[in-house]
């Protein structure tokens, strides 16, 4: 018996939207080049009970969303990585903060650890979590999700589009769309990305900080 169930926002943004979304990119796909079946869904779905399909759907989306994850994620590393390399920069300005924050940490808060670790990020994200502290981390990561796997969305549904098409300009033209609009995303993706670990180390050091002055004054 499940006695609790726990959402996060990335279970809502990068599996339930995400879901969701690809139905809708689906619908749509079937509306313009196969709308007899787009019907049939229509009229399946207009004589099943309204409370199986509002109860259904979440699920549906969520489990959608899971299986799109993984796909997306591999997709962006080893193919919109390369194809769209230009949006994967950080900005100048998420790195240079991320450098600055890295060395005060290494430098100064590692404790016997000071020196061993060449990134510390994975320890400091694990020292935020558990202490509970006050973070825009989950919310920067599944901002982050989101937008990565609608950029795999988006690129698919061009190459959806070349290979459904009857006219061969009008797929490339589709495509090409297409092509822009997932790159749109891949920055923005690329955008939150840059700002998880900025993020981490400035609630990390401002717990040691604060630690260091309530130690001063006791």
């Amino acid at each position: 018996m499940i006695e609790k169930v726990r959402l996060s926002l990335w279970d809502i943004f990068s599996f339930f939207l995400s879901g969701f979304l690809a139905i809708g990119v689906s619908f749509i796909l079937s509306t313009v080049y196969r709308p007899g079946s787009t019907h049939a869904l229509v009229d399946d779905l207009e004589r099943a009970p309204s409370a199986l399909v509002i109860a259904a759907a979440p699920i549906v989306c969520t489990l959608l969303g899971l299986l799109i994850e993984p796909f997306a994620n591999y997709f962006d590393r080893f193919v919109l990585n390369w194809i769209m390399w230009w949006t994967s920069r950080p900005k100048e300005k998420y790195k240079e903060e991320e450098g600055i924050l890295k060395d005060c940490i290494l430098q100064n808060h590692l404790g016997p650890l000071t020196g061993s670790l060449a990134n510390p990020y994975g320890f400091c994200k694990d020292y935020v979590e558990a202490n509970q502290l006050g973070t825009n981390f989950m919310v920067f990561l599944s901002r982050y999700g989101f937008y990565r796997n609608c950029a795999f969305l988006s690129f698919a549904g061009g190459i959806a589009c070349l290979c459904l098409s009857s006219d061969r300009e009008v797929g490339t033209l589709e495509l090409a769309i297409s092509y822009a609009i997932s790159a749109l995303f891949k920055r923005r993706a690329e955008d939150f990305y840059s700002l998880l670990a900025p993020t981490v180390y400035r609630a990390f050091l401002i717990d040691k900080l604060n630690h260091t002055r309530v130690s001063s004054m006791a």
